[in-house]
């Protein structure tokens, strides 16, 4: 569950969860922040002769487009906030920016005074007074995100597009922070005024962000994230207004296997702080402690949870043995969340109600998002274990920052268990998630513990790659002309099944096979068949996934000189025909460390006898590590192919050594195994 900020009061924070991760998805999806002055239409800027004329950016030549102009300018006070951008249309490529779009979250923001115009290249501006579209691009449980769209026409290379609009934000910033005196803090507390992101897709020649708190004596946090000191930083003006503006800001270029974006997105935060701030430390342990109080009423004493607890770890020897109890029976229940979303009448009809506490939970067999770790807490205390909940950063969406405060960076909770000198991090809410793993986002990453007396910052610790296996094993039937055909066993173990079981949840028997076809037709030469013929353990946690395929490989040898030539590999995962590019800009982020391993037999024609093979192969580096090897048996030939990827996040300054790696397995696969005729044959 995605939290954000936490109040002074307990009523407030119990409010302000509910509302947290709606205004940490608006406050991110907008590149600028949380609410201007005058809530009228922004007037056009004038046009410069300058800018008309403008052929080419000098500072980044050949790009498709330049934003002139980005200004964003935010009224706490007021909830208000506009945002105005001048682009300049440089290529053909570049009309692509007369698309418009404006993502908002719904009943959280209304989105207002929308426009736009075209600048031709002769210097006539001619006003937008087209069709504005509402579309959904997320939805969910918790809300709905709804995209504004347009598009500006007769955009031509020469012309200036602009548009310009406003956002209103329906919840004001809670009392607490605007009149801080009237209350008494026992720690210290944020929320956020601004956050203000500046690389876009385009050069930017020049940005401008205004900040006007609700008055001149807030206490401001201003954080720079990812930024170089030659953009200065914002200054407070007389009048207590923040403002910022920057110049020649190079744009952002999407890269393959880089970390999130707004981990790479330079950007400034800003926030309101109240009460006692001594560090960064001191504001989540602060926060961790208020957050665990909201969850006293769930942790209720519960005779129904205690004789649950007590009748789960009975007969158990060990203190694994009875979490590895505990842990099932949470996901035993009905896990609601992973559900396809239901009409209104339907809701009605089920009349499935949330749940309060952990009792109600267990007697219902039902959860929503995280009350089965919740559940699970309940039941590790009751069986005396030290479990709390732990709230982390995602990293599939971002890395947590501890000079941040903002608490909407801790969406995804996990469960600490102490026994004795060991530590356990395990989520039960994942459906399917095997006991003792966890989701890889989940893993290698920091968070808060939600207890009262031992709140504290968190090191979730990293998964091993052993954690995340595929296996491949396989036979094939060799004909006189090169083709193949035989029977794939695939094994998918650890987190490799999770994930494809979580993306199988919303699929039929159709679209599993499908999905799994598909991958397998990536990992083999062209114009290959595959046909799926079982597949197994799609339900299950500890044991692993299972696919068999039937495949035929047309022409995978090839003959040259009297002679065929096979390629040393039948299969390739991908990540060897990556990162060939000399130069690196973001680093590279893998997700998470993997094994793949291959067993591959091959049966060659009677009339062909082995020349050569290729040289066994093998590279160790502190990262990962490959293996390769060749055997004749008789009249088949067995290749085997290992390939350890331990770590999973390369800074550029190691992306050569990650380069070379992967180099060197290309390398190896460009090998080829030379066949020749039988001299009986050749002489027919």
């Amino acid at each position: 569950m995605t939290e954000k900020g936490f109040s002074p009061n307990r009523n407030l924070a119990q409010a302000w969860f509910s509302l947290a991760g709606l205004l940490l998805v608006s406050v991110a999806i907008f590149s600028g922040t949380p609410r201007v002055a005058a809530q009228t239409a922004v007037p056009w800027l004038p046009v410069s002769k300058e800018d008309l004329d403008l052929k080419d950016n000098a500072l980044a030549p050949g790009e498709p487009a330049i934003i002139l102009y980005r200004e964003v300018q935010t009224d706490s006070a007021k909830s208000y906030e506009t945002h105005y951008t001048r682009i300049k249309i440089l290529k053909d490529s570049g009309k692509e920016y007369a698309n418009v779009e404006i993502p908002y979250v719904e009943k959280e923001i209304e989105v207002g005074q929308i426009q736009a115009r075209t600048i031709a290249p002769d210097g006539k501006p001619s006003e937008f007074s087209g069709t504005i579209f509402d579309r959904a691009a997320v939805k969910s449980k918790r809300f709905n995100v709804t995209v504004k769209s347009f598009t500006l026409p007769d955009v031509q290379v020469g012309s200036i597009i602009e548009y310009s609009y406003s956002l209103h934000w329906h919840r004001s910033i809670p009392d607490e922070f605007k009149n801080p005196g009237k209350y008494r803090f026992d720690g210290a507390f944020a929320w956020p005024a601004s956050q203000w992101t500046v690389p876009q897709d385009l050069f930017a020649r020049r940005m401008h962000f205004v900040l006007h708190p609700f008055s001149n004596g807030t206490h401001l946090e201003i954080q720079l994230v990812g930024l170089p000191e030659k953009m200065g930083k914002p200054q407070t003006q007389r009048d207590g207004s923040v403002q910022w503006e920057i110049e020649n800001i190079p744009a952002y270029h999407h890269e393959d296997h880089a970390p999130p974006e707004n981990v790479l997105k330079g950007r400034v935060e800003i926030f309101y702080v109240v009460g006692m701030l001594f560090s960064n430390r001191d504001y989540w342990v602060s926060h961790a402690r208020h957050a665990a109080t909201a969850y006293q009423k769930f942790f209720s004493k519960s005779k129904a949870v205690q004789e649950e607890a007590a009748k789960l770890v009975a007969g158990a020897d060990s203190p694994e043995a009875k979490l590895r109890k505990l842990y099932d029976r949470a996901q035993q229940l009905r896990f609601v969340s992973y559900e396809r979303s239901r009409t209104e009448k339907e809701q009605k009809q089920e009349n499935l109600k949330p749940n309060k506490t952990a009792e109600e939970v267990l007697t219902r067999g039902y959860a929503y998002a995280n009350e089965s770790n919740l559940l699970f807490v309940a039941l590790a205390r009751e069986a005396g274990f030290v479990a709390n909940p732990v709230m982390v950063t995602s990293r599939n969406r971002s890395f947590f920052l501890e000079n941040i405060f903002d608490t909407g960076q801790l969406n995804a909770m996990v469960v600490e268990v102490q026994t004795g000198s060991k530590t356990y991090y395990l989520d039960p809410a994942t459906l399917h998630c095997p006991f003792g793993l966890l989701p890889w986002e989940e893993s290698d990453t920091m968070g808060i513990r939600l207890d009262q007396n031992n709140g504290a910052l968190v090191a979730v610790p990293a998964a091993k790659s052993a954690d995340a296996v595929i296996e491949r094993r396989s036979s094939f039937k060799m004909d006189n002309d090169g083709n193949l055909q035989g029977k794939l066993d695939v094994t998918f173990r650890g987190q490799e099944a999770l994930s494809r079981r979580l993306v199988a949840v919303s699929q039929d028997e159709a679209g599993r096979r499908k999905e799994l076809e598909d991958e397998v037709t990536k990992w083999l030469p062209q114009n290959s068949v595959i046909k799926l013929a079982t597949a197994s353990g799609w339900d299950g946690s500890e044991t692993p996934l299972q696919a068999s395929f039937e495949v035929q490989v047309p022409n995978f040898g090839s003959t040259a000189g009297g002679r065929m030539l096979l390629p040393a590999i039948l299969f390739h995962s991908g990540w060897e025909k990556s990162f060939q590019s000399p130069q690196r800009e973001h680093p590279v982020y893998l997700d998470y460390g993997h094994q793949e391993s291959d067993d591959v037999t091959l049966e060659l024609p009677g009339n062909l006898t082995v020349e050569r093979t290729p040289s066994p192969q093998g590279l160790k580096e502190k990262f990962a590590s490959y293996q390769f090897s060749t055997e004749l048996q008789g009249t088949s030939l067995k290749m085997k192919r290992q390939v350890a990827m331990d770590g999973y996040y390369f800074s550029v300054a190691q992306y050569p050594r990650l380069r070379d790696f992967y180099g060197f397995i290309r390398s190896n696969d460009e090998e080829l195994t030379v066949l020749r005729a039988s001299s009986a044959t050749a002489a027919k």
